[in-house]
């Protein structure tokens, strides 16, 4: 089993420095900018293949069948209960986020990396905006691979000082949370701040 890998947190401006040391990036980065998103809603082509129903461009994005939503779900209980007893308010489920989180562990999935820049170095951000997602100034995702339940990916991200500086984060208002299940599985969860 392979414990989670590295969080990212960025200020939305300074992704690329981030990007380019992603070995570096612990998600103590925190900051806040403007910015969103400028990507399209329905776009020919856009990311990875893997995105998409049937490993083929075009539409619908993948989404989570009822085994993998319900997982999902579990994170989310799990994670707003460890803000809750350190004081912090709840995370909201966020729709663009959910996108972009499910869009990546298909992706680490289907091409065999783990990482939170895929091949071609597109970052949590960058994902983000191929998504078409906008309204937000800042970013952070956390990601994992291997841990069989919801329970035992939390209490891997808590127990790793990164993950949980981002799980705790007070600036966080938003929250996606992305799961596929075999083989791996792998998680993805993507903070947003939101006005």
């Amino acid at each position: 089993m392979r414990t989670p890998r590295w969080s990212w947190s960025a200020n939305v401006a300074a992704v690329l420095a981030c990007a380019l040391g992603a070995v570096g990036c612990g998600g103590s980065s925190r900051s806040s900018s403007g910015g969103g998103g400028t990507g399209t809603t329905n776009p020919a082509q856009v990311g990875s293949n893997y995105w998409y129903v049937n490993d083929t461009y075009g539409n619908p994005l993948k989404t989570h069948d009822a085994t993998e939503a319900t997982l999902a779900q579990e994170v989310l209980i799990l994670l707003n209960q460890e803000r809750a007893a350190n004081g912090r308010a709840a995370l909201s489920a966020d729709a663009s986020a959910t996108q972009a989180a499910k869009a990546h562990v298909e992706d680490m999935r289907g091409r065999s990396y783990f990482a939170h820049n895929s091949p071609e170095g597109w970052t949590p951000l960058t994902r983000l905006q191929l998504l078409g997602a906008s309204g937000f100034s800042r970013v952070g995702e956390n990601i994992a691979m291997g841990q069989p339940t919801p329970t035992a990916v939390m209490n891997a991200w808590m127990n790793s000082a990164g993950h949980r500086a981002n799980i705790l984060d007070p600036a966080y208002t938003h929250v996606g949370i992305g799961v596929v299940r075999t083989p791996g599985p792998y998680w993805a969860q993507v903070f947003l701040t939101r006005p």
